[in-house]
């Protein structure tokens, strides 16, 4: 490995915001800065929920002539990760047919339904290893069969949203592995398409094309970018593009990490050599996600930090803006019995969080929480609860954990519910890195430019390169007693 600075350009895309982040590698040490931050949300149109690719693949664009401006000739690559699932359908032409959906739109309603009754819940789940959740690829393009067929008609191709970007910046069509295990259309474990099953649902196979390994060289920057950013001879490579793929590589653990990313959503799992693909795991709502290097991150999805962005976008509406800290600070001595379930229907797509969660606690005949810190209490000490009882289940499953759980991402600043956490689940707790994403994403680089060879490399370089914070679990009654009381309001709600 060469001493000299070489600096890497990790474009992170979440649900909320997106960020170029910039990578610093001596060698040893990973050292990450932001270059540019931007916000993301839906577009509500006529016909429903879709992203603005354009408007973001302008802000990248711009991010990367920023980056260009400050580190120029060090800059040796720039990788791409985003959010699972969503994807655009490139044309006859080559561009994106329409604007991509976004996953939380109803259009998905009833496909679950439909595609048990054409092959059964079990055997999709026995084929591909992933849970039916509304929004996975899978239900969006049997909706897309039966709503707007006409554009898997002219379609040549699907392009994830990260693949799609890469598409941008460098002219190469590929899908990534990663992103691709995201869909519920692969065969778990493999690089294949389940050709059969998308055909039997009414997906054209033809549309699904060939997959690329994460942490390698796609091409370079086209030449219309390289002109506008200064970045002339800058390679695009691929990471684990979905960016929990991504945030899991950043986790900075020997091996098998028990891990938490924190944010829109929390996954919570485990990394394996190879999918789990019991009754257990299907009835405990585990999916086998890929990673780097052929693992399996084997997890579930919690709803995470989606409640508050919610909430705290419905308060600014109503006149009450708030910063995220603030919001904790003002739950940390609010007192609540109340507990929610955060993956209640009602919870999942844009909506008047409060007062969906106080609906639900009316529901539950629980006492309404007298005040906004006590709805982000309850909030919190919900997701706490619930991933108690999702590590139990876990551990259910696979015996041997880790006694430390290791949360990731940007949920990892929030120190409370890290605390939290903790001591609900009585583990030890190592909060860190907040931008494990953009490190997993510069690890996939280092290896496809040859800096480094491996995985394992890579994370013992970021272990030499930050210090997580620790919380110690204080196992108390009063949190095994929360986790009884939510089990029993599950049951009651049955």
């Amino acid at each position: 490995m060469s001493a000299a600075r070489k600096t890497f350009l990790a474009v992170d895309l979440g649900a909320s915001g997106g960020r170029v982040m910039a990578g610093h590698f001596d060698g040893s040490r990973l050292e990450i800065e932001e270059g540019a931050r931007f916000p993301n949300s839906g577009l509500q149109t006529a016909d429903g929920w879709h992203w603005d690719a354009e408007g973001l693949f302008k802000e990248i664009t711009q991010g990367l002539a920023a980056a260009g401006a400050r580190f120029g000739g060090d800059i040796v690559s720039v990788a791409v990760d985003t959010w699972g699932v969503d994807y655009a359908l490139i044309g006859p032409e080559g561009g994106a047919l329409n604007e991509p959906w976004m996953y939380r739109d109803s259009r998905t309603d009833g496909m679950i339904s439909e595609a048990a009754r054409l092959v059964g819940e079990e055997k999709i789940w026995n084929r591909t290893g992933i849970q039916p959740l509304f929004f996975n690829t899978i239900y969006q393009l049997m909706a897309e069969s039966r709503l707007t067929p006409q554009a898997l008609k002219q379609a040549q191709s699907l392009l994830f949203m990260p693949d799609y970007l890469n598409y941008r910046l460098c002219g190469v069509r590929a899908i990534e592995r990663t992103i691709a295990s995201t869909s519920g259309l692969l065969r778990a474990g493999t690089a294949e398409w389940d050709a059969e099953l998308a055909e039997t649902l009414g997906i054209p196979a033809c549309i699904l094309g060939k997959l690329t390994e994460p942490g390698v060289i796609l091409g370079e920057l086209t030449e219309a970018l390289a002109a506008t950013t200064g970045l002339r001879g800058v390679k695009v490579t691929t990471c684990g593009s979905h960016d929990t793929a991504s945030a899991v590589a950043g986790v900075p653990s020997r091996s098998n990490p028990l891990f938490l990313s924190s944010g829109t959503w929390s996954l919570l799992g485990i990394e394996l050599p190879a999918p789990v693909l019991s009754q257990e795991a299907f009835d405990a709502k585990f999916s086998n996600e890929q990673g780097l290097e052929g693992t399996t991150r084997f997890l579930t999805n919690i709803a995470g930090m989606w409640l508050l962005q919610e909430c705290r976008r419905v308060w600014a509406e109503q006149g009450h803006a708030m910063e995220y800290g603030e919001m904790v600070e003002m739950a940390r001595d609010a007192n609540t019995t109340v507990l929610i379930d955060p993956d209640a229907p009602e919870f999942g797509k844009p909506c008047d969080m409060p007062q969906a969660i106080l609906d639900w606690i009316k529901k539950t005949n629980q006492p309404a929480p007298a005040s906004k810190a006590e709805i982000v209490r309850v909030i919190l000490e919900s997701l706490a609860v619930k991933y108690s009882l999702m590590i139990q289940r876990l551990k259910n499953m696979i015996p041997d954990l880790p006694d430390t759980l290791q949360i990731v991402g940007g949920g990892c600043r929030n120190a409370l519910l890290n605390q939290m956490t903790a001591e609900a689940t009585g583990l030890r707790v190592e909060a860190g890195p907040v931008e494990a994403t953009a490190s997993g994403n510069i690890i996939a680089q280092l290896i496809a430019t040859g800096e480094i060879k491996s995985l394992a490399e890579g994370r013992e370089i970021l272990r030499n390169s930050c210090n997580p914070r620790i919380h110690e679990p204080v196992r108390s009654v009063t949190w095994t007693e929360k986790a009884q009381r939510f089990l029993q309001i599950q049951t009651a709600l049955s």
